[in-house]
């Protein structure tokens, strides 16, 4: 895992930076997926605290921790975020246990890439243990093919360690842990296809839950006219 001391050392740029919009884009990801006011939410690489700002913000009855491997940043945190239910760390996260036992939402935003891939087992059995049977485990990364491309054209841009995560070594990974990729998207930020986004699941046994039955008066009547209307647009299977 990259040093604490590199990180350390990594507090002006993330001041300078700020609120900015792969963090902003993120937590507007993590409001669209039902973050509510009573969440609790576990924080993996918090830096300075940023992203951990607007959690907040939206998080005010129940619990945020938020944890990094740099003492310093985690000091700059506390001294700019002080909130009842929110609490901070320094710790290694392949070590350290969380105070609270269960969480709604346990987020990896910029992390495992920096985390050497044959520790992602044990990080990914231990935030196992963390999560409800409903809770999600949100992942971002670069795009492995961008970090490639830097290593090759602009090495001055990585991270002490920056290594490309794929989707076939994850995958198994987390299946595992006891895990499941529930969606996965390559989208854009600074440049075209910079950064994939996943969620995870705990992976539990299918279950046949039919829509229509779970649909109140109004939406059955929305669906049945859009049946309607399909069969009066796209008329094929009609007798001439």
């Amino acid at each position: 895992m990259s040093s604490a001391t590199f990180y350390d050392n990594f507090i002006a740029s993330q001041v300078e930076s700020g609120i900015n919009d792969r963090i902003y884009g993120l937590y507007r990801r993590l409001c669209k997926m039902g973050l509510k006011d009573g969440s609790a939410v576990l924080e993996i690489g918090c830096g300075i605290g940023t992203l951990t700002y607007l959690l907040g913000r939206k998080v005010k009855q129940g619990r945020i921790e938020a944890t990094d491997l740099s003492p310093k940043s985690v000091e700059y945190a506390k001294n700019h975020l002080q909130q009842p239910n929110l609490v901070f760390y320094a710790g290694d996260i392949l070590q350290l246990e969380p105070q609270n036992k269960l969480f709604d939402y346990i987020l990896l935003f910029d992390v495992i890439e920096h985390i050497p891939v044959e520790d992602h087992a044990v990080l990914f059995k231990r935030i196992y243990r963390w999560m409800k049977d409903d809770s999600w485990l949100l992942i971002n990364i670069p795009n492995p093919g961008y970090i490639l491309f830097d290593q090759e054209n602009n090495p001055a841009a990585l991270q002490e360690l920056d290594q490309p995560v794929y989707l076939d070594h994850l995958a198994p990974v987390l299946g595992n842990a006891g895990l499941e990729i529930s969606q996965f998207e390559t989208y854009s930020v600074w440049v075209q296809n910079d950064y994939q986004f996943i969620a995870v699941k705990k992976r539990k046994k299918f279950e046949e839950r039919f829509l229509s039955k779970e649909r109140n008066l109004f939406q059955k009547g929305v669906a049945w006219l859009g049946r309607k209307r399909r069969k009066l647009l796209y008329p094929y299977t009609r007798k001439p």
